[in-house]
């Protein structure tokens, strides 16, 4: 199911995630997801490929970015080097959902070596249709709210 909420998507992915990149890409088109592929035609490096993804969720030209490289580990670290970037390395759709839930992010990192195209879609649509704080009770939602607050403050200081 679709969320209303979220209406273009920057996504990226290297040679290791180019494949599952191009999978997610038609599938999030498929929804009406408005979907800016940062490589479309042949895969950038890891760090490029972060980089478009990250600034373009940071500029919040795009409501949620999706950045893949082999592991996910190299976009993650890359992507979290931009202020106001909160992204999520992910393996499995309870991760997915719950990056989204109670970390409040905005770009999901995948592996393509790791995931495959159909885990890739159950993935992708777990995060896109969470809120942040969605399902969470009323005590573990309050915890959530003040980490999140605290997370931003700090920013500010290394920033």
């Amino acid at each position: 199911m679709r969320n209303s909420n979220i209406k273009k998507i920057i996504i990226g992915g290297d040679q290791g995630g180019f494949e599952l990149k191009n999978a997610l890409k038609d599938h999030l088109i498929n929804q009406g997801y408005n979907v800016m592929d940062v490589d479309p035609d042949y895969p950038d490096l890891f760090q490029d490929v972060a980089c478009k993804v990250a600034k373009g969720v940071q500029s919040k030209e795009y409501d949620r970015g999706i950045a893949i490289c082999g592991t996910g580990m190299g976009v993650s670290i890359i992507c979290n080097k931009h202020r106001g970037v909160y992204a999520a390395l992910c393996e499995s759709v309870y991760q997915a959902r719950r990056a989204k839930q109670v970390n409040n992010t905005n770009v999901l990192c995948l592996g393509g070596f790791i995931i495959g195209a159909e885990m890739g879609r159950v993935m992708a649509d777990a995060w896109l249709e969470a809120e942040h704080m969605q399902d969470l009770s009323p005590e573990v939602a309050e915890i959530v709210e003040k980490e999140f607050d605290q997370l931003v403050e700090f920013e500010k200081t290394i920033y």
